[in-house]
């Protein structure tokens, strides 16, 4: 990439995928939509806005992928990165940056860690993990598993997705090696980097005096972690797949794949902002990520004496669920968001889960409610206003009433994707209200084509950011003229934008 020519307003970054897989609806209906529409919203409301993200190659849960497939993990990254970035342009989102780890950011990140050790911040002490014997082999976060000692869900070593905390080697129940369940493990101790995080208490403190954007959970984990003793980071873990760690003192190790994070992010920022400025940096992510963000991360830049490199806020998710029960790719439970974008227009899926984002508490995805749900409530509303237009006169211009609730109707959905209230539910909800209004405008005596076509107009505008195709396509009919009799059909996604100018009323 190369530096931007103006610093934007706004850095939004995308967490970045893990490509030992695609992107199932799961993933696009947590941050990867979330994101795109904050970012859309934003840039309709004259901000700018540089979207980041890279491929998170170097993370063990390649390397644990490859394994079992019996692949070469580098190619296995690559294919799946290629697919990852497919998905996220049918969906249409916005992408400015978008990296795979090489030498230049491979470099920065060793070379930010081995200095924060020569200078004392980073310590080379003892850590526990999991070990095979019979191998002769530590395990890494994704070759471990057991039970969470904090909430009993299955997690692997290095974090629990349920409940958002740290598990490390000698704190797991039941530990087992993923790959292999029936090998004997054990507890090994291993000297490696780690980074103080209760020296770094206070900063944590008073970092995290929250503002209105940051969400509830988010809050109480941060509560929750701070109440206790904030136990020792791995920065180094014993390994091969990953950033060598490069120093003497660290042999047969690499940097752990979730501080690496962070400064690849910071690699990209200063890219991103290397015209000068001080953007605002919005991470979106998922919940189960909350600690290495919130905790690790805001440790870390303060360490590396990077704090202008910290979030000015943070947009969580909860879990978006299928048939009511989590997405899993090991158990196959799963729909990837490029097969299901192959049976319906992409706009209509990223409506439908906007509806049904999980922002503040879980979501669910079905796709037989998908169908019914936006015919009900999206399609035949529209298809109704096109219907009683075409059979109405031109009419007069824009009541004043109608004008003023056509305002009403921009701002609202506005204010559900500010980052002062972000809500993509909320959103939908008042871009489907919207209808309704429309709809009651048009009952009205007098009311005209005209009218129903600015009105309309007012609407498009407001949805663009959660259907970007079918908005462009509508406020270009109604540019020429016209009024498509469709709003979207249920064919593939790429048709959606050309069908939402056929058939139409002239």
């Amino acid at each position: 990439m190369k530096p931007a020519a103006a610093t934007p307003d706004f850095i939004v970054t995308l967490p970045p995928p893990t490509p030992n897989g695609g992107l199932h609806v799961g993933h696009m209906a947590g941050p990867f939509l979330a994101a795109d529409i904050f970012a859309k919203a934003a840039q309709a409301g004259g901000r700018s806005v540089h979207v980041l993200s890279f491929s998170d190659t170097n993370q063990s849960y390649v390397r644990a992928t490859a394994e079992k497939q019996n692949r070469d993990p580098a190619e296995l990254a690559s294919g799946w990165t290629r697919d990852i970035l497919n998905t996220l342009e049918i969906y249409g989102c916005q992408v400015d940056n978008y990296f795979e780890p090489g030498p230049a950011s491979d470099g920065f990140v060793r070379d930010t860690l081995l200095r924060l050790y020569e200078a004392g911040v980073l310590k080379k002490k003892s850590f526990p993990f999991m070990y095979l014997p019979d191998e002769d082999q530590f395990l890494d976060e994704a070759g471990a598993s057991g039970l969470c000692p904090r909430c009993l869900d299955d997690c692997k070593c290095g974090i629990c997705e349920a409940c958002g905390f740290p598990t490390q080697a000698d704190t797991l129940l039941n530990p087992r090696s993923t790959n292999d369940p029936s090998a004997r493990v054990e507890v090994r101790h291993a000297e490696v980097l780690v980074l103080e995080l209760e020296t770094w208490r206070d900063v944590l403190r008073r970092f995290h005096s929250f503002g209105d954007a940051i969400r509830p959970k988010y809050r109480w984990l941060v509560d929750d972690a701070l109440a206790g003793p904030l136990p020792d980071f791995p920065v180094t873990v014993p390994g091969s797949w990953g950033i060598e760690a490069g120093h003497p003192d660290l042999p047969g190790q690499v940097v752990n794949a979730w501080p690496e994070l962070a400064l690849n992010f910071v690699h990209g920022y200063k890219q991103a902002a290397s015209a000068g400025g001080t953007p605002k940096i919005v991470n979106f992510f998922g919940y189960d990520n909350s600690y290495f963000y919130a905790i690790v991360h805001v440790a870390l830049l303060h360490a590396a004496g990077m704090e202008q490199f910290l979030p000015h806020a943070t947009v969580i998710n909860e879990f978006y669920n299928l048939e009511n029960a989590k997405f899993s790719t090991s158990r196959g439970h799963l729909i990837w968001a490029r097969d299901i974008a192959a049976d319906y227009p992409a706009d209509l899926v990223r409506f439908y889960t906007a509806l049904s984002a999980p922002g503040f508490e879980q979501g669910n995805f079905n796709a037989q409610d998908m169908e019914e749900v936006i015919e009900r409530r999206l399609l035949a509303p529209y298809r109704r206003i096109a219907a009683a237009a075409a059979a109405a006169g031109q009419g007069a211009g824009l009541p004043e009433t109608a004008a003023g609730a056509a305002a009403v109707m921009e701002a609202r959905v506005a204010a559900s994707f500010s980052l002062e209230r972000f809500n993509l539910r909320q959103g939908a909800e008042d871009v489907l209200k919207g209808l309704g209004a429309i709809e009651s405008f048009q009952a009205a005596p007098g009311a005209g084509r005209d009218s129903v076509m600015q009105m309309l107009g007012a609407w498009a505008r407001a949805a663009a950011p959660l259907m970007p195709s079918v908005a462009s396509g509508l406020l270009r009919a109604l540019e020429a003229g016209r009024m498509p009799g469709e709003l979207a059909g249920q064919g593939a996604a790429g048709d959606a934008a050309a069908r939402s100018e056929e058939p139409e009323h002239a």
